[in-house]
């Protein structure tokens, strides 16, 4: 998707001041008077999601996002879920938590109709990747994951009312 701007898109010049779609929350930083107009942070994100949210907020109230460079930050990625669970074989730190915030935000953006298609997507992403590992030969676990995935997001839909609500 091209006409997507993402700041983890390492393909292009980091030391350019641009616009983007979102940056993370350990790199967000925002003017009052933007906190003003838009608001906080929408509570029913515990963690994950509330800077994608809140940054979408402010560009539709109409104000940039903006990748600066010429700041410092330094971030352990991963500290806030520690204890939600490890990372895979794959790589990959999917903790409820996040899973949940995914689906809030898809039906908050997109109603019924976009959760329906992101858990298609996940669906569809899982069993390829699960393909992939089989494929591979990667072993039982990476295959299970993506199985562990699936069952955890459909789980989340029913406990979050089909993303309705919040479980914390």
């Amino acid at each position: 998707m091209p006409w997507v701007r993402l700041v983890d898109d390492m393909a292009w010049d980091h030391a350019s001041v641009r616009e983007c779609d979102w940056v993370p929350g350990c790199y967000y930083l925002v003017r009052r008077e933007v906190l003003d107009q838009v608001g906080l942070f929408d509570p029913r994100f515990f963690l994950y999601y509330e800077e994608v949210d809140h940054c979408r907020r402010v560009k539709e109230a109409g104000w940039k996002v903006v990748y600066y460079p010429h700041t410092s930050v330094v971030h352990i990625g991963g500290e806030s879920a520690k204890s939600e669970g490890k990372l895979t074989s794959g790589g990959r730190q999917l903790s409820a938590l996040q899973i949940e915030s995914e689906l809030l935000y898809f039906r908050k953006h997109y109603g019924r109709t976009g959760l329906a298609f992101h858990m298609v997507l996940v669906v569809l992403g899982d069993a390829l990747l699960a393909l992939k590992a089989i494929l591979k030969r990667r072993g039982r676990d990476e295959v299970a994951s993506c199985w562990a995935h699936i069952r955890l997001s459909w789980k989340l839909l029913r406990d979050t009312h089909f993303a309705a609500q919040p479980t914390r």
